[in-house]
């Protein structure tokens, strides 16, 4: 029986052999592949449906290998669908952060320059200039007060026009300040030593005016003066707001 079983499966797998032809064989895998795609595309079909697919993939180049980051470069950048990585360079070099724009040009960080005008402070009683943007006012002078140090004569006090127009006004910290004192026949030097000996000092010229320049390292502001004189006065100045600089520079005494 055994013998007789094995010669009917020869026998038939010889059957099929025969009566599929090269041509019937690539027939019978074309209508298998056909069934398969038409699975895909059904399940495609469905995925769409349901919010999900389709998933496109984008194939390499011939001959082009993936990139994969070496160790220890996991950190900073993005990798797109080709395992292609983006820096995240800003353009002044510093990885990891990347420059926004808005429109104009300007950075989202930064602030759109407003175009000043620049107006000139000139005192008959005390006499000097000063030139100051026309974004500032100038505050009333404040109460006269006694002090043990010099004798204050006179007070100049600008600051930005917004603030001076909100409610706290009188609790803000002028951005750039004046202060004329008595020189009490001393010195520049001998004054300084006198009345403000704290802090660290250095000679200060600019446009023909000799003076000191007096620091301090702490990180609260104000921590920098400048102080010149005449034969009768000491004019300290305090620098604190954004166009500081440029009206310590545009200080005259007349």
């Amino acid at each position: 029986m055994k013998s007789k079983a094995i010669t009917l499966i020869v026998f038939g797998v010889l059957v099929i052999t025969t009566a599929c032809a090269p041509g019937q064989l690539e027939t019978l895998i074309e209508d298998q592949t056909n069934t398969i795609s038409e699975q895909i595309t059904n399940e495609g079909v469905q995925l769409q449906q349901e919010g999900i697919g389709p998933i496109e993939i984008t194939p390499l180049p011939a001959g082009e290998e993936p990139y994969l980051p070496p160790p220890g470069e996991g950190d900073g950048g993005n990798i797109n669908s080709r395992g292609e990585r983006s820096t995240g360079t800003a353009p002044d070099g510093e990885p990891g952060k990347i420059e926004s724009k808005a429109p104009s040009g300007l950075t989202l960080e930064g602030q759109a320059e407003t175009l000043i005008s620049w107006l000139t402070y000139q005192d008959q009683e005390y006499p000097f200039s000063i030139d100051y943007p026309d974004s500032y006012v100038i505050l009333p002078a404040e109460v006269e007060f006694e002090t043990d140090g010099p004798k204050l004569l006179h007070q100049l006090r600008f600051l930005d026009r917004q603030l001076a127009s909100g409610d706290t006004a009188d609790l803000e910290v002028p951005n750039f300040t004046i202060e004329v004192y008595e020189l009490e026949s001393l010195s520049l030097d001998t004054f300084l030593d006198e009345y403000f000996k704290r802090g660290n000092r250095e000679p200060y010229d600019h446009g023909g005016l000799t003076g000191f320049k007096v620091f301090f390292n702490q990180m609260i502001a104000p921590n920098e003066f400048y102080y010149f004189a005449d034969q009768n006065q000491v004019y300290k100045l305090i620098p604190l707001g954004l166009y500081s600089q440029e009206m310590l520079e545009s200080f005259r005494i007349q």
